[in-house]
This record gives structure tokens, C-alpha cells and sequence, in this order.
């Protein structure tokens, strides 16, 4: 065959190959396009990894036991790579601003659903009916997502999230087993009780004896310097436009008694590294800004998680403070919970104690198939799944001198190895995938 032959071949059959790409760039909007109750729209940005990607608002009822009542709209985003790989869902316990890529997306080269929770962002119920934000019900949102696009993608499913996204993830898994093939929770905290005594343990013996002096009496300078910080951080705070309801000298207090629990979370600041009584103020206020403890006590950060401390005092538990080390400079003298964030705005703090146990109990003989990634050095691996007692086929990896950063590509090499393998056997395909 001459040049010029193969030449005009080849001419023959490109609009056939152009007919063809166009074709698969465009399948997933078809198959949305025959979702009813959606509205769609294209994602200009999003990760290379995606031909296609688009948000969507997906019409949820609000009680899902009521399926003909109230209805909301839930934000989520959705990137395609084609029907015959994987699909990623990472079910957000909060506001989803953006698609990203999750880890186990990028290692299964897998589609990616991210899911704002309910009662989040811009997928909040009006009127707002605190009720109906219980973990069932979320778990019901994502189970209605998963059975309108399973249709399309019938490959492996796996769920996933970090930190309270991951916990979404173990909780969905408990109510409805039989839709995620494989769940991988980052960092993801389990609570015993509506106060986890778990988290004063952990704090009172994680790192060394002398990393854990140097940070109460970094505590207990801030405290007895309180006058001379205080013009500094209403300054700051005004500079922020943060108001507090329970007055800013309130909330200092509270975020002195933070201050372990945000430090040891993500490690930015190691403890031999803070000032000491001789410092100036600005040494002083240097990682207590860089922590930032106290926006979350100001009315903005309040009202911005306010679903949340919902769920944490009313079904998902939380942590509170001990306040004894500290009576001299505070009048509390029962520990603090963190009802203290609702009782100003009516909302019921009555807690449920019947999920916890039964979440606990799939989790240690029901949930197969389950991988759970920690970071060492993490508060939150005090209350975290770090052990399986029961019968379940899961694998609980701690990154060492991890925190709540934990990621995969973080572990060593051969324990990187060990997470693949077992990934491997229970997708039945190689991770990472080529």
C-alpha cells in the first residue's frame, strides 16, 4: 500500500473516530438526562482524570419515611472517566464546595459522586425541620442516590470520606450493607457516648511526658496573661468580624481548653515548641492564632457548623473539656459539653443512645470489607475504629506519626503494600490500578 493510499484511508475513517469520541465524552449527560426530579450543570473545572463532570440538584425527600411530603434539593458533583470502571462515592458530613479527586478515585481511576450532606451549604430543607437530620436519614439520601445511578454504573461501588465525611460513610454503610461493595473512612471517629471519656485518655498520654507539660503550662500562661492578651484578640477578632453570644472573654477560655485537641488534630505545632512564661505577647498569641481554636466559638463559627453540633448532641456523640486542671481560672465545675453551642437557640439536646451501639455492633461483625485509615498522632484516633474484636472482614491501618492528614501514599512502603493487596482481593482487581 502506497502513502498516498494509507494517507486517504486514514481521511476516510476520521469522522468516524471524531463521531465516536464525541459519543463517549457525551454518554454520561445522556444517562443523567433520564434521571427525573435532577438539575444539571456542567463543571468547567474539574480534575483531568474526568471527560465529563457536572453539579446536580437532586430532589430528596425530607423524611424518607414520608417520601411523598416535604422535598429539598441536595447539591453534589459528579466526574465520569466511563461505565465500565468504579465508581467513588465521597459522602461530605458537611457543606461540598467543589468534585477534587478522592485518593481511592485516583487509585482505581474510578468515577467520583461527591455528596453535600443534608442540612448543609445549599441542601437545607425549608422550613427547617431538625428532626429529620438524623444519620438514617442521611443514609437514605445517599441510598436514593446510589439506586438512580447504579443503573448506569454497574462496576464496584466504594464509599469514602475524611474525618466526619468518612464517619457519613461507616454510617451509611451500617443502615444499607448491600450498596457500597468496599468503604475506606480517613480518620473517621466512632463514639462511644455523647461525651467520649476516650478523648481525655488519649490527651493525657499522647507524646511524652515532657511534650504534655510544656503544653499545659503554655495553657495555664495564656490563662494567667488573660488581661494583657485580651485587647489583642478583640482587635483580631474584630478585624475578622467575629461576635460572640457568649461574650469573647467566654470563648477565649473555651479555646485555651481546645488548644490540645486542635494542636495534637493536625500538628502544625509541636509542643517543645511553644513559648514560654517569659514570652511576649505576640510569642504568646503566635500558635494560638495559627491553631485558630477561637473562631469556633464565635457566632459565625457556630452558626456555620450548627448541623452538626445537632448531630454530635443529639445521636453522633462528641468530646467535651475536663475543667478541674483549670479551676483557677475558670468557674466551671462540671466537665464542658458542647450543648453550649444549641441550648441558645432552643434546640433540642436530647440525645439518642440507641445508633451508637448499633453502628459499633455492624462495624465489628457486619461490616466486611471496610478499610480503616488513621493517623497516629490524630486526636480523633481516640475514638476512631482501631481495632477489629468481632467477626468482620475489615483492616484498620495507622499511619505512624500520622495526623489528621492520613492519606494512603503517607504510609510506608510496605504498609502502602499491604492496604493494595487487600484492596486488590476484595475489588477483585489490581490497585493501583494502570
Amino acid at each position: 500500500m502506497n502513502n498516498k493510499y494509507r494517507f486517504s484511508l486514514l481521511l476516510a475513517f476520521l469522522p468516524i473516530l471524531t463521531l465516536f469520541a464525541q459519543e463517549k465524552s457525551n454518554e454520561l449527560i445522556k444517562a443523567l438526562e433520564q434521571i427525573e426530579g435532577i438539575e444539571i450543570a456542567v463543571l468547567e473545572k474539574h480534575h483531568s482524570q474526568f471527560s465529563e463532570a457536572y453539579q446536580i440538584m437532586f430532589t430528596q425527600p425530607v423524611d424518607h419515611k414520608n417520601p411523598n411530603g416535604a422535598i429539598f434539593t441536595q447539591k453534589m458533583f459528579i466526574g465520569h472517566v466511563g461505565f465500565d470502571r468504579p465508581m467513588v462515592m465521597s459522602t461530605a458530613g458537611y457543606s461540598a464546595g467543589r468534585l477534587g479527586l478522592a485518593e481511592p478515585a485516583d487509585l482505581l481511576k474510578a468515577n467520583l459522586i461527591r455528596v453535600e450532606h443534608r442540612y448543609f451549604g445549599e441542601s437545607v430543607p425549608e422550613p427547617l425541620v431538625w428532626e429529620h437530620l438524623t444519620v438514617w436519614q442521611a443514609a437514605s439520601d445517599h441510598h436514593r442516590i446510589f439506586e438512580a445511578l447504579k443503573k448506569f454504573y454497574k462496576e464496584k461501588w466504594i464509599s469514602t470520606g475524611h474525618s466526619k465525611d468518612g464517619q457519613t460513610s461507616i454510617m451509611y454503610k451500617a443502615f444499607y450493607p448491600d450498596d457500597i461493595d468496599v468503604v475506606i473512612p480517613y480518620v473517621a471517629p466512632l463514639n462511644l457516648s455523647k461525651v467520649d471519656p476516650r478523648i481525655f485518655e488519649f490527651l493525657d498520654n499522647v507524646g511524652t511526658k515532657q511534650e504534655r507539660k510544656k503544653l499545659f503550662k503554655y495553657q495555664i500562661t495564656l490563662f494567667k496573661n488573660k488581661e494583657k492578651l485580651m485587647p489583642e484578640i478583640r482587635k483580631m477578632a474584630d478585624e475578622n468580624k467575629w461576635n460572640f453570644t457568649m461574650g469573647i472573654d467566654r470563648g477565649f477560655d473555651l479555646a485555651v481548653l481546645e488548644f490540645p485537641f486542635a494542636m495534637w488534630q493536625y500538628g502544625q505545632i509541636k509542643p517543645l515548641d511553644l513559648p514560654g512564661k517569659k514570652a511576649s505577647i505576640e510569642e504568646l498569641l503566635l500558635p494560638f492564632y495559627k491553631v485558630n481554636a477561637l473562631f469556633f466559638f464565635s457566632e459565625p463559627g457556630i452558626v456555620g457548623f450548627l448541623p452538626h453540633y445537632y448531630q454530635a448532641m443529639n445521636e453522633m456523640g462528641y468530646y467535651g473539656y475536663k475543667v478541674k486542671p483549670y479551676k483557677k481560672y475558670i468557674p466551671d465545675t462540671e466537665p464542658i459539653t458542647w450543648d453550649f453551642t444549641l441550648t441558645p437557640y432552643g434546640i433540642d439536646t436530647t440525645f439518642n443512645p440507641k445508633t451508637l451501639p448499633f453502628v459499633h455492633d455492624f462495624v465489628q461483625n457486619k461490616g466486611d470489607k471496610m478499610l480503616y485509615i488513621y493517623g497516629e498522632l490524630d486526636t480523633w484516633t481516640a475514638t476512631g475504629i482501631t481495632e477489629i474484636s468481632g467477626t468482620a472482614d475489615a483492616l484498620v491501618m495507622i499511619q505512624p506519626g500520622g495526623y489528621h492528614g492520613a492519606r494512603i501514599a503517607a504510609f510506608p512502603e510496605d504498609q502502602r503494600e499491604k492496604i493494595y493487596e487487600t484492596l486488590s482481593r476484595w475489588l477483585g482487581m489490581e490497585v493501583p490500578a494502570k
